[in-house]
C-alpha cells in the first residue's frame, strides 16, 4: 500500500505541470517537519535527556578510574570527536556556501524562503536588509536546533558504543587473574558500569524512536524524489541531499556498531574465566551475562531495526524504485 501511494505520488510529481514545483514543496516540508520534531524534541524530552547525560556522565568517570582502559579510552574518544568534528564541518559548509545563499535569494524562486510579505518592494533599501535579515535568523535557528539535535544523538550513540568496547576489553582481561584479586576489585565496578550502559540504550529508545521514524520516512521519499529533479537544480539542492544521506547513513552505520559491541561484550562476559571464580563472583557473572544477552536494537518509530542492513536494503529498495518508475 505504501509503495503504490508512493508511486502514484511520483507519477504525479513527473506527469503533472509544475513537478518541479512540488518537488521544491516537499523540500521546504521536510525542512519543516525536521525542524519542527528537533524543537519538539528539545522542548518536551529535554527533562529526560538531562538525566541521560547524567547516567553517561557518571559511567564516564568510573571509566576513567581503570588504568588499563585508558590507552583504548584515549583512542576511542577521539576517534569520536574526529567524527563529530567532520559532521559539524560538512554541514557548516553546506549550509555557508550552498543552503543560506540559494534560501535568502531574493530574486530566486528556485528554492528560496517564502518573500517578505507586506514589506514590499524588496528591491529597495530598507526593506531588503530588514528581509535579508528576518530570512537569515530564521535559518540559522533551524540549522543549529537541526545540527545540534543530531550531533547529540551521534554523541550518545557513540559513546555508548566505546563503554561497550572498554567493558570487554576488562572483562577479557579478568581472564588472566590467576588469584582472583583483581575479579573482587573490579567486578563491582563493571556491574555498575554495565548498569549504567543498559539505562543510556533504555533513554536512547525512549528519547530518539519516534523522531528517528519520521525523519527515516521523510528522508527516504526526499532522496527518491531528489533524482526527479533536473540537472540544473541539482547544485542548489545538493545540501538537503547530503545532509539527508549523511544522517541516514550515520544513524544505521552508528546503531550497528552499538549492536556489534554489545554482542563484543556479551562473548567478553562468557569469556573471562568465571569458571575459576568464587561462587559469589560465578553468580554476578551469570546475572551479567543474563543482563548482556538481551538485545541491544534501537527501531525507528518501534518498528525498523536501524542497523546497516537496514540501511542497505532501504538504499537498494530506492534505487529499484526510481529506475522502475522514472524509467
Amino acid at each position: 500500500m505504501y509503495v503504490y501511494g508512493l508511486g502514484c505520488l511520483v507519477y504525479q510529481v513527473k506527469y503533472a505541470n509544475g513537478a518541479g514545483d512540488f518537488i521544491k514543496s516537499y523540500v521546504n516540508v521536510s525542512i519543516f517537519t525536521l525542524t519542527l520534531t528537533s524543537s519538539y524534541w528539545f522542548l518536551m524530552k529535554w527533562p529526560l535527556c538531562k538525566k541521560a547525560l547524567q547516567k553517561v556522565i557518571e559511567n564516564d568517570v568510573l571509566a576513567q578510574q581503570s588504568e588499563f582502559v585508558q590507552k583504548r579510552r584515549t583512542k576511542l574518544f577521539a576517534v569520536i570527536k574526529i567524527m563529530l568534528l567532520v559532521f559539524y564541518i560538512l554541514n557548516i559548509i553546506n549550509v555557508l556556501f550552498i543552503y543560506l545563499p540559494s534560501r535568502a535569494d531574493l530574486e530566486n524562486d528556485n528554492y528560496s524562503m517564502a518573500q517578505c510579505v507586506g514589506i514590499e518592494p524588496l528591491s529597495s533599501s530598507p526593506n531588503r536588509e530588514i528581509c535579508l535579515s528576518i530570512l537569515l535568523t530564521l535559518e540559522v535557528s533551524l540549522v543549529t536546533i537541526v545540527l545540534n539535535y543530531q550531533a547529540l544523538l551521534l554523541l550518545l550513540i557513540s559513546h555508548t558504543t566505546a563503554m561497550y568496547h572498554l567493558m570487554a576489553d576488562e572483562m577479557t582481561a579478568l581472564d588472566t587473574d590467576e588469584h582472583g584479586t583483581d575479579v573482587k576489585e573490579k567486578l563491582p565496578s563493571l556491574i555498575l558500569r554495565h548498569n549504567l550502559t543498559l539505562h543510556t540504550v533504555d533513554n536512547l529508545k525512549l528519547l530518539y524512536s519516534m523522531p528517528i521514524g519520521i525523519h527515516f520516512g521523510s528522508n527516504a521519499v526526499c532522496i527518491c524524489l531528489f533524482f526527479y529533479l533536473p540537472l540544473q537544480d541539482w547544485i542548489t539542492f545538493m545540501p538537503v541531499l547530503v545532509y539527508c544521506f549523511l544522517v541516514y547513513f550515520l544513524y544505521c552505520f552508528l546503531c550497528q556498531m552499538l549492536v556489534n559491541a554489545s554482542e563484543k561484550f556479551e562473548r567478553a562476559v562468557y569469556c573471562c574465566g568465571w569458571e575459576k571464580f568464587d561462587l559469589h563472583e560465578m553468580k554476578l557473572i551469570y546475572i551479567m551475562l543474563m543482563e548482556a544477552q538481551k538485545q541491544v536494537q534501537l527501531l525507528a518509530a518501534d518498528i525498523v531495526p536501524i542497523n546497516i542492513y537496514t540501511f542497505a536494503t532501504s538504499m537498494q529498495a530506492m534505487f529499484k524504485f526510481v529506475t522502475v518508475v522514472k524509467f
